[in-house]
């Protein structure tokens, strides 16, 4: 079983090989930079810290 865990800006280069390839051609058509990956997970944590998920 896996657990997730909450993401933290070390996991940024992870989040840009999940957005790159195939899986972006049909969105923005482009990889992630870093520095946008990094941005995404910081945004994604401050909106979670405002608003956390019930369980």
């Amino acid at each position: 079983m896996v657990t997730p865990r909450e993401m933290t800006p070390d996991d940024a280069p992870a989040l840009q090989r999940i957005y790159s390839g195939a899986s972006v051609r049909d969105t923005t058509g482009r990889a992630l930079t870093l520095g946008e990956a990094q941005d995404k997970i910081r945004t994604a944590l401050a909106r979670a810290a405002k608003k956390p998920c019930q369980q």
